[in-house]
């Protein structure tokens, strides 16, 4: 991983601007140029593939090179998942001594079917599963196609490919279309998807799980018995605005320096492009804080506690007002957002793995102590808001004396939620009222079931079961 990769074109002529670079002692200075092949001159946090005698692989470098020509070049976290995905191919070729751009007239010979047969392996003996194979296939084509820009002649295909329709839904929730490559190779792992219309499981950007009233109870409860006030702030700031984690822990003191206006209940904050807060896909939106958590936060940060975390903070802003609002007891971000100008001094800047350890090793532990023994993430209370949201919205509207009135006040509901959550998509917010709906049916079903076979079983005598 280079921290900081600089980009540029070295060269004899001096050009208005350009800056001498020093070279060894045999050869003469050069001129570094502007590259005119990258959208950028630096890049932080660039993955290289490096063989196990310490050489580049050129090939695979090369193309990861490639991705950043973009106008908008690829974010580092997904040219490194790209990256892991060739490492592990190089692995497994450098392991079977096969040469990558060696291609049998034998289909099954030909690296890419070889290593589609090993990843099935991997499959069947529970050590991969089928969407991360699918992934590092697909990785692995994209790499092919580059090569085969780039002047490499293969004498037979590396597999068959052909056009697939694949319907949709856009945002709006109209059906749409488009045509997509499809080959044998990714078709061979099929990612089945969950079709349990009664799992406790909401898809919102992986699968969520609303806390029940009972869960978030014992959750707040257990908060205050082990007493981490940013913890316990940053878990009720998702709980009352449904911030995913890279947004709680990216705000800063500058969003709750603002004096609310007389007679608000809740205080407005932008987040996502444009501000130094992060969002899922830079996805700009407003939060909406509770005015009595607001005030909380601001007795927070006059706080001794929060100042002397400050004090032991290394990076230093124009403003203190751009410092993070949560840090550690080091002084460090729990998530330090991609455009942070000291992100270059960390070889993984932290991406909230903190929290992870903070739910695992105190707050599971604080909960299993007084009996709840129940499993969730930070990011469930993005799903836990969510449904509480919408179970005031219900309970509004039971009063509603027409079904014109409740469809109508429904619709209105599920608009106001998406735009609480930023949902993109209005089936993801639809989600959230087909989960109350027929979870909470099938909660009741299982209920007066389990009753049925009680009273059965209490009419059985009990002598006869001795």
């Amino acid at each position: 991983m280079i921290r900081k990769l600089e980009c540029y074109e070295p060269s004899t002529i001096e050009l208005v601007g350009s800056h001498v670079c020093s070279a060894t002692a045999k050869s003469r200075d050069y001129y570094r140029h502007p590259a005119q092949d990258v959208a950028h001159d630096v890049f932080y946090h660039y993955p290289m593939i490096v063989d196990p005698d310490g050489s580049l692989w050129a090939e695979a470098n090369r193309y990861l090179l490639s991705r950043l020509n973009g106008f908008v070049p690829v974010k580092h976290r997904t040219l490194e998942s790209i990256a892991g995905d060739l490492a592990h191919f190089r692995r497994w070729l450098l392991e079977e001594e096969i040469d990558f751009l060696s291609i049998s007239a034998r289909p099954r010979a030909r690296p890419t079917y070889r290593y589609c047969t090993y990843l099935h392996d991997e499959i069947r003996q529970g050590k991969l599963k089928a969407r991360t194979a699918k992934r590092r296939m697909s990785s692995l084509q994209n790499f092919y196609r580059w090569l085969e820009t780039e002047g490499f002649k293969f004498a037979h295909p590396l597999w068959l490919e052909d056009e697939a329709a694949l319907m949709f839904r856009d945002a709006r929730g109209f059906q749409r279309r488009k045509s997509v490559k499809s080959t044998d190779l990714t078709r061979s792992f099929r990612v089945v998807k969950s079709n349990d219309d009664y799992s406790e499981y909401i898809d919102d950007g992986g699968k969520l799980r609303p806390l029940p009233k009972d869960e978030q109870a014992a959750l707040i409860q257990a908060l205050k018995a082990i007493g981490n006030t940013e913890m316990t702030l940053a878990f009720f700031l998702a709980l009352a605005t449904g911030a995913r984690l890279q947004t709680v822990f990216t705000l800063r003191r500058q969003n709750f320096l603002d004096e609310p206006y007389k007679g608000a209940v809740s205080h407005r904050i932008k987040v996502g492009g444009g501000t130094p807060v992060s969002t899922k896909y830079g996805k700009q939106m407003v939060l909406l804080v509770p005015l009595f958590l607001y005030r909380r936060v601001q007795i927070y940060m006059n706080s001794e506690r929060c100042h002397q975390r400050m004090k032991l903070s290394k990076h230093i802003y124009p403003e203190d007002g751009d410092q993070y609002l949560f840090l550690t007891r080091a002084g460090q971000p729990y998530y330090m957002a991609e455009n942070d100008p000291f992100a270059l001094l960390y070889r993984s800047p932290p991406r909230g793995n903190a929290v992870t350890q903070f739910i695992r090793q105190q707050l599971k532990p604080e909960l299993y102590r007084h009996g709840y023994e129940f499993e969730f993430r930070f990011h469930d209370l993005r799903a836990t808001f969510g449904m509480n949201l919408l179970e005031s919205f219900v309970n509004q509207m039971s009063k509603a004396e027409t079904h014109l009135v409740v469809k109508a006040d429904m619709t209105k509901a599920l608009m106001l939620v998406r735009s609480r959550m930023g949902h993109t998509s209005i089936r993801t917010t639809e989600a959230y009222l087909n989960y109350r709906e027929k979870y909470r049916v099938a909660l009741d079903l299982q209920s007066e079931y389990e009753a049925y076979l009680e009273s059965m079983l209490n009419e059985v005598n009990t002598d006869d079961m001795e």
